[in-house]
């Protein structure tokens, strides 16, 4: 049975009956068997290399953004867990949870992080990043006040780089909830892992 957070009970899914069925590898090409192969061998992986052409692409983008200079993984998770609770993604909670435990978020780190209300608990770092998350999850963009911290805490090329992350994020959660991926029957796949590359 897969592990959730203790306080985070969101669907699987928003209740649909039709999905995008998880393609099997009969269905897609050798070169795209082989590039799936090189990842950690979990479903979104799989909905992905369903775009056949686009897969590649997707993938790269993928590794820019766990692999990025400048970067923290810890504010890394914290975006992708912030982002999976305000879009109610399951899935994208559960894998990554994972992850952040393994990069030094804190149990109650992660739990500050389940929270309608705006994340103030965390270090002022943090608390920027959860609220650039917030802005861009919520209205698409971000205000004035937040960009000009971001700017000032980052500069212009870092900044960059995590609007880029919160916008993928944001991507990656509405393509989970718009396919139906089904959560994993086993995140033990992940336990070592701090990215699914």
């Amino acid at each position: 049975m897969t592990q959730q957070h203790p306080i985070y009970n969101a669907p699987q899914f928003h209740p649909n009956n039709v999905v995008v069925p998880l393609p099997d590898d009969e269905t897609l090409s050798p070169e795209t068997v082989k590039l799936l192969s090189l990842g950690a061998p979990i479903h979104i992986g799989r909905m992905l290399a369903g775009a056949e052409d686009l897969f590649p692409s997707l993938l790269a983008l993928i590794k820019a953004i766990f692999t990025a200079e400048g970067i923290d993984p810890r504010l890394r998770e914290i975006i992708i867990l912030r982002t999976a609770y305000l879009t109610d993604c399951a899935y994208e909670w559960e894998a990554n949870v994972v992850f952040a435990r393994n990069v030094g978020l804190t149990e109650e780190q992660i739990a500050q992080l389940c929270s309608d209300k705006p994340v103030t608990a965390l270090d002022s770092v943090s608390n920027l990043i959860s609220r650039a998350t917030d802005e861009i999850t919520r209205t698409a963009t971000l205000s004035d006040e937040t960009l000009s911290q971001l700017l000032k805490q980052f500069g212009p090329a870092v900044t960059t780089k995590y609007i880029i992350a919160i916008s993928w994020f944001n991507m990656l959660s509405r393509i989970l909830l718009s396919t139906r991926v089904p959560r994993e029957t086993d995140i033990s796949v992940l336990e070592s892992r701090t990215s699914p590359l």
